[in-house]
């Protein structure tokens, strides 16, 4: 059986614009992308994201999710 691991950890606002700067990992990839600061709140909500967005830890990471398990 294969699996997959995703996670995506929010880096901070990008300046000067609408987007978070993040971090998705998939297995041993790691691809930065952009996540408009609406959608972002909003997973927030949902409890997608596990922290409260107000600080960063030890690594610099400002909200994380848990790590997503795909089975195939």
């Amino acid at each position: 059986m294969n699996e997959r691991t995703i996670q995506i950890d929010v880096i901070g606002k990008i300046e000067g614009t609408q987007f978070m700067k993040c971090k998705l990992y998939t297995n041993e990839n790691i691809v930065i992308i952009m996540m408009n600061e609406f959608d972002y709140e909003r997973l927030k909500e949902e409890g997608i994201f596990i922290r409260d967005g107000k600080s960063r830890d030890s690594a610099g990471v400002l909200n994380t999710t848990n790590t997503f398990i795909e089975k195939n």
